[in-house]
């Protein structure tokens, strides 16, 4: 069976343009940014704890006195299966997930001038993550991918001006780093094999980091010392990659003629470019203190999904597979609650939050099997030293996701229903002078 390079084009077309969407978050977002936020269910909109503000609502730090530092990073372990229907993989047939863990980090450091005027810097993972399938040569879903990651830094700085003790507004710019790998498998059918295939090629596809930029800008209000309010702005950011790495190895099978036929149809390794879109996200919350030492807040997310309606795909040596392939994300919400009792000896957190997916079921793929999922966190944060200048806070976040069906409507014919799951743990260190 000879083998059309142009439909082996479309393959690998295919298996670049999900790249963009492999994270743990609804889409391909990452919320935990600082350990005291995500203790309460990651709502930092009205309430100023830390340094970590700068990302959560960067007009908060007119309210941090002198110079803050805050560091950390989080342990997270997800995992997915995969029941198939008919007609393909069947019914019966069971698929699981590579046990794996990342650790995204964040640092963030502010200094207030104490003139009404803050500036902050910062940097952490806000989108990426990854999903690699186990036992490559036999998972039945290898054709559409086998290993997908995105990585992603996010550098941003802001400033912030207080114009009275009520009232703060903030600016600032955000630069994005990007690169993304894929690794999957070619299968053809065997000659008077009965219909029966066979792996005949791996493809890999890999960039280096490239940079995007966007902006983002705060807006917090305290009417009274018992109330907060604060909304936050954080714009798309575009990252063009002109110089992907497409690399196309043959697989032999042992039948000379057979792999003579496969050979003659595989495209050649070359470069490819895409453009990977990342959301604008609008936040609002509020924070309430019913007493000195309790605070109850809320955020509500919405997110710009919808910027990820397609993906260009560009081949540098044979620019005739060039495509667009359609994605159609939804934009998307989140609903954030928390509550933080300070005690003398520590303080307690407790958060929950609901995030609603952006993906429609056409687009759910071993690549992303996204789902609308609920988050339930816990956490604890210690002041340390007699002046309590350093700060530990710790948490732990379990992510349970919704059943996700493809109902027969998979791109790639690839049908049944996935099983997530998101165990997330985390540590950051503040110190302030």
């Amino acid at each position: 069976m000879m083998i059309q390079r142009k439909h082996l084009m479309h393959v690998v077309a295919i298996g670049w343009l999900c790249l963009p969407t492999v994270a743990s978050a609804a889409g391909y977002g990452l919320a935990e940014q600082g350990a005291a936020y995500i203790a309460k269910g990651g709502t930092g909109v009205a309430s100023t704890l830390d340094a970590s503000a700068l990302y959560f609502n960067p007009a908060q730090i007119t309210r941090l006195p002198g110079t803050q530092l805050y560091l950390g990073t989080t342990l997270l372990t997800p995992t997915t299966s995969f029941a198939g229907v008919d007609p393909y993989p069947g019914f019966g047939v069971t698929e699981s997930s590579k046990a794996r863990q990342f650790f995204p980090p964040h640092a963030y450091v502010t200094h207030n001038y104490g003139n009404h005027w803050a500036v902050g810097a910062g940097v952490n993972a806000p989108f990426g993550l990854g999903l690699e399938w186990k036992d490559p040569a036999h998972f039945t879903g290898r054709y559409i991918s086998t290993l997908a990651e995105l990585s992603a830094l996010n550098g941003m700085v802001s400033a912030a001006y207080a114009f009275d003790p009520q009232w703060s507004f903030a600016a600032g710019a955000n630069a994005i780093f990007a690169k993304v790998k894929l690794e999957n498998r070619k299968l053809a059918v065997v000659p008077g094999g009965g219909g029966a295939q066979v792996d005949v090629a791996k493809t890999r596809l890999e960039s280096d980091f490239e940079s995007g930029f966007g902006w983002n800008a705060g807006l917090s209000f305290t009417p009274t010392k018992q109330l907060a309010l604060g909304a936050c702005y954080r714009s798309k950011v575009v990252t063009h990659i002109d110089d992907a790495r497409a690399t196309i190895t043959q697989i032999p099978t042992g039948d000379p003629a057979f792999d003579a036929a496969v050979a003659a149809g595989l495209p050649p390794s070359q470069t490819v470019g895409t453009v990977l879109r990342f959301p604008a996200t609008w936040s609002a919350g509020v924070a309430w203190l019913p007493r000195e030492t309790l605070t109850l807040a809320a955020d509500f997310n919405f997110i710009e999904w919808s910027v990820f309606r397609d993906l260009p795909i560009r081949f540098k040596t044979t620019p005739s597979a060039n495509q667009t392939v359609i994605e159609d994300y939804d934009d998307s919400w989140q609903v954030r609650l928390g509550v933080e009792h300070r005690a003398t000896a520590c303080s307690y957190r407790l958060g929950y939050y609901y995030d609603h997916s952006p993906v429609p079921s056409k687009s759910v793929s071993p690549i992303l099997p996204d789902a609308s999922r609920n988050g339930v966190s816990a956490g604890l944060g210690f002041g340390l030293g007699a002046a309590r200048r350093m700060t530990l806070d710790l948490y732990e976040l379990a992510v349970f996701f919704d059943k996700r069906s493809t109902e027969h409507v998979e791109r790639d014919g690839y049908d049944g229903t996935y099983k997530s799951f998101a165990n997330s743990a985390g540590v950051s260190l503040g110190y302030h002078w």
